[in-house]
Order: C-alpha cells, then structure tokens, then sequence
C-alpha cells in the first residue's frame, strides 16, 4: 500500500497520488541546512533569482491551498523526454535577443553545487522536478517518475531523450556524481547541506575532529542508466519538492576535471547554454543561447540573452529607464517610479519572503530574550513599508506571508509596535550598554531600512546604533564564520511554497540562511514530525507549533514582505515570475 501525505496544490494533489508530495521549487542562493530536516534550498539576492534566497530573485506563486489525500501512483506527472513540439504549441525556431540586469552575486556560480535557485541556473540546468509557478504545481522534468511506500525508500525513473549541451546523455549516473560532489566536503561547495537529506550524508561529513568513512552517499544507487534507487536519512515528504532545485541537477562526466573551470562555464542540460567563449573570473557579462537539442517541456524561445551584473543595484533601474536593458526585477523605490512611468510594462511578484532583523547567537548582549523583544516592539513597521517602501510590502505579524500556504499566523507579539512597552522590557532586561551596528548588504532599500531602525532605537529606547553595509558575499562569510557584532537585517525566501519552508531555512541547524546560529530542539523535532505526518491536518497542526517556537524565540524576528514587479521592455511578451521571484526566462518571447 502506498503512503499518502500533506501536499498543497490542488492539481498536484491529483496527480501525485503516490506520494502526494507539499509542491515546492528551487533556490537562493544558496543553500540550506544541516541536520535531517535542513534541506530545504533557497534565495539569497534581489535581483534576479537565487540562490538559497537571501534576496527576492525568482518568483512569485499562485496561491496552491491543501487538498485532500488520496490515490496512488508516481509522485508527478507532466514534461517527458523526447519530442515536445506538441507540447510548447508547435512553436518554431527561436527568435530575437534581450538583455537582463541583475545582481551581480548570480554570476558569480553557476554549476549546480555552488549555485541554486537564480533564474540564471534554472535557464541551465534542469532537474528531475520543477515548479510550474504560473499553474501553481511541481510537474515532472528529467524525471519520469517518483515513487515511494514510506516517504524514506524511494525509485526515481529518467524520461529518454535528455542530454547536456556537449551532446552528452543525461543518465542516473550524472545525478548520483552532482549529488556526491555536492556532499563531498573537500569540494566545499554551498549546496553540501543540501544533501544532508540523503543516507549516507554524516559519513561523508562527520562531527568536528572526526573522521569521514565514506566519499559516496550511500543513499544514493545507480540501479541502471535510467534508474535510482535512494534512501533518505529520515523521512520527508517534501523529497520529490526538492529534487526541483537547481542545486540538485546534474552533471555531466566532465565536471569532474575541474569544478572551478566548470563553475564559469558549465555545460548543463536546460533549455539555454552558455555562449561560446563562456566567462573569466570577474566578469560582469554572460550571453546565453537557445539549446536546440532540449528535452523539456518549456523550449527557449529566444535565440539569445545578455545578462548584465550590477554591483549596485541601484544602477538597474536607470539602465532600464536608459534601455540599456530590457528586463529587471524591481522594488522599492524603483517599483514606485515604474508604478508611474512604466505602468503597462509590469508583472506583479509575490515574494515567498521575509526581511528579518536577526540576532545572533554569539554576540552575548542580546541573550537576554526581553531584550530581543524591546528591539522588535521598537520598531514601526507600517510606517517602514509606507514610507520607505511606498506601500510595497506589508508590516509582518508573523513568518510568512498570507500568499504562502500555511502563512498569515499572527504569532509574533513582539511585531507589534508599542514604544511604552519595549521600555518596560528593556529596563526589565537590565538595560543597553554602548551601541549596536546594524549590518545589511548593500542595497538602497535595506540601507534605509536599516538606517530607519536604527533612529527608532535611538529615538524610542535611547539606544546608539549605528550602520554598515557589505557585499552580499562578504556578508554571509561574516555569518558563518560568526565574526559580526551586532543585529542584522536580511532577506530570506523559500523554493518550498509552504511555510514549512521558511521556518526549515531560518531556524535549522546548519542551513545557509540561519544566519543567527539558531538552534531549538522541541522546533527541530516539529519539523521532523511535520515532514513524517500522514495527514495535511497533522502536517500543518506541526509547522504552526514550530513556528510559534521561533516567534518566542525572537532570534530571527520578522520585519515585513516584500512585494515586487518584474518590470520589461514593449518588445517582451511571455514575462512571468519563477517561484522565488526572478523571471522565467524560458517563457520569454521577442515581438518587438
């Protein structure tokens, strides 16, 4: 008998009988988690995509609501291998060019073990899985089917037909080698924690001081060219979900020669390659060009794209406005102007996100929780989105947004804002000496949130405070290496489209974007327990019980959701968001 679980999205409900997988998608930048339950990827950067998100990039959902759970069979359905002209319409040979700006850090990797989740490695790499982010449904991609009877044991079958842009076959064997040197230590590749999902992961990355006995995932078995048989190291019904991020794509045999070279020009096996001449180290510049050999669903429709890299981002906008560029994913302040000056060249983007004001765990000042929660209840929140964000967000009261299922919860007390209040909790906490630097990357609208927050300190608890920005990169090395002393502001998204997502990528051991060093054993066990549930009811009865531990925690305390538009030339049809915000570049047509 097969075993149904939670799952979300009403078509995905109907045809993943088998496992009736929660849909999710890709990431962030980067990254994710570090114990069984850390495994979720997601974005790190605004511009464009992501890669374990720290940064609104790539997209926005249809709202997927539960279902019930029933049935069985393979955990998707939907692209196959081989000829799909029938399914992109018919349509003919790729035509026209256009140009997209976006945050420089989504080109600084570009193979699937360093980069997850931007737009950028959606165009070259395919997974077995992928979120359809306008049907609101994980459908299949390299993958025929996904099937299990416990949520642990697990059989993956490939569609025929796929290959890399070298020509190269795309078998079972290129997942098992991408997953391997994903979880091979000495590659220190960000998408590592990724695979802490898989049997086998703590062998190959055992506790400080130990030694590794394995350098293979023993959860991983090539059965024959187009079969995979996987155990995972505890259950998880959101499995079939993550194989949808980049991050868990595959790698052809040549990879292997040399991951550095292979990280500026991979050879991947989605619907655009990498130009001939590829990139150097440095470079600010990458042109894409339609691969006539791709398998999936959704072919290229363009011949080809120049992405352009923006160290300040601020920059983006005045290009666009320049037509320097002819796509860009903007917020802000520079959405408030397109509002005005580019009204019918607009997609909206519903972020799964939220910008939090972290605490870190190795700065000793802020143990004191009364302490976290006077900050928090400090800060007006409302008039940060109307003022600073012209009315692009919404004040959170809670982790995730009411447009991500199982979001809404207003289970953070300590969001409200009520200056008497957080007086009487910092003088019970003992008081603030000396001053707090409020770090954030550099960007124009955090840098004003940032320097907004740190007023209201001043200004409601007499607290100096003080701010300093740093490039996105330098940044998260500060968090973990656990260097920064001080708060911190940031934006973290999800390639899971449930609130599960957020929770498992902020408060995990491990996870790229726990970028407080928290750590809760009672969340960590509802996280588990939710995962392992044989009911949507339980399912969700457990993520709320885990976020109200976060909320009381105050580690990572949210601020607000952002919202966004994908802003593109006349001349662009087709425009439409990726899960995390950035967008479908695949969809994209030239009419003009």
């Amino acid at each position: 008998m097969i075993t149904t679980v939670p799952r979300i999205s009403r078509r995905l409900g109907r045809r993943t009988a088998a496992v009736g997988v929660l849909a999710a998608a890709a990431l962030l930048l980067a990254s994710c988690s570090g114990s069984g339950t850390d495994s979720a990827s997601t974005s790190t950067d605004p511009a464009g995509a992501a890669a374990s998100s720290t940064e609104p990039a790539t997209g926005s959902t249809s709202e997927p609501s539960a279902s019930d759970t029933s049935g069985s069979g393979s955990a998707t359905t939907g692209a196959t291998g081989g000829d799909t002209s029938a399914a992109n319409g018919g349509q003919g040979a790729p035509s026209g060019s256009f140009s997209i700006g976006v945050n420089s850090f989504f080109l600084t990797h570009l193979m699937p073990g360093f980069s997850d989740g931007t737009n950028i490695s959606n165009a070259l790499f395919t997974p077995l899985t992928r979120y359809d982010a306008a049907k609101g449904e994980l459908v299949d991609a390299v993958a025929k089917s996904i099937e299990t009877t416990d949520q642990k044991n697990w059989t993956i079958v490939l569609n025929d037909g796929w290959t890399f842009h070298d020509g190269e076959p795309v078998t079972a064997q290129s997942f098992a080698d991408s997953w391997n040197a994903s979880a091979d230590p000495k590659n220190a590749m960000t998408a590592n924690s990724l695979m802490n999902i898989f049997a086998g992961y703590t062998a190959m990355n055992p506790a400080k001081g130990d030694k590794a006995t394995a350098t293979t995932l023993s959860g991983v078995k090539v059965v024959d060219e187009h079969t995979l048989k996987v155990t995972l190291a505890s259950p998880n019904a959101f499995f079939p979900s993550l194989l949808a991020s980049s991050g868990m794509a595959p790698i052809p045999p040549s990879a292997a020669k040399d991951f550095a070279a292979f990280d500026l020009n991979p050879i991947g096996n989605g619907p655009f390659k990498v130009a001939e001449g590829g990139m150097k180290a440095g470079d600010t510049q990458l042109v894409l060009e339609a691969y006539p050999g791709y398998a999936g669903e959704q072919k290229a429709k363009v011949e080809s794209i120049t992405v352009k890299a923006y160290q300040d981002t601020t920059a983006v906008y005045t290009d666009f406005q320049a037509g320097a560029i002819d796509l860009a994913l903007v917020d802000g302040n520079d959405l408030a102007s397109a509002k005005t000056e580019f009204p019918d060249q607009l997609v909206d983007v519903a972020y799964p996100a939220v910008v939090t004001l972290g605490f870190p765990t190795w700065d000793p000042r802020f143990d004191n929780p009364k302490l976290r929660q006077a900050l928090s209840m400090a800060v007006d929140r409302q008039s940060i989105v109307d003022a600073l964000l012209k009315g692009n967000g919404t004040a959170a009261t809670g982790l995730a947004p009411e447009s991500l299922p199982g979001g809404g919860l207003k289970d953070c007390a300590a969001c409200t804002f009520d200056v008497e209040k957080a007086k009487s909790l910092l003088a019970e906490a003992g008081g603030f000496s000396g001053s707090i630097t409020l770090y954030t990357y550099t960007d124009p609208t955090n840098q004003a949130v940032t320097d907004a927050i740190a007023n209201m300190w001043r200004t409601n608890l007499g607290i100096d405070a003080t701010t300093e920005t740093q490039e996105i990169g330098q940044l998260y090395k500060n968090f973990s290496a656990q260097s920064l002393k001080g708060a911190f502001v940031v934006y973290a998204g999800t390639n899971i489209p449930h609130l599960y997502g957020l929770l498992n990528s902020l408060f995990t051991k491990g996870s790229a974007l726990n970028t407080t060093g928290y750590s809760n054993e009672k969340l960590t066990t509802l996280l588990s327990d939710a995962l392992a549930a044989s009911s949507t009811e339980v399912f969700n009865q457990k993520v709320t019980e885990a976020s109200g531990v976060a909320m009381a925690d105050m580690r990572s305390v949210p601020l607000y959701h952002p919202t966004g538009a994908l802003l593109h030339a006349t001349k662009l049809s087709g425009v439409e968001p990726e899960l995390l915000g950035g967008a479908n570049l695949a969809a994209i047509s030239v009419t003009g």
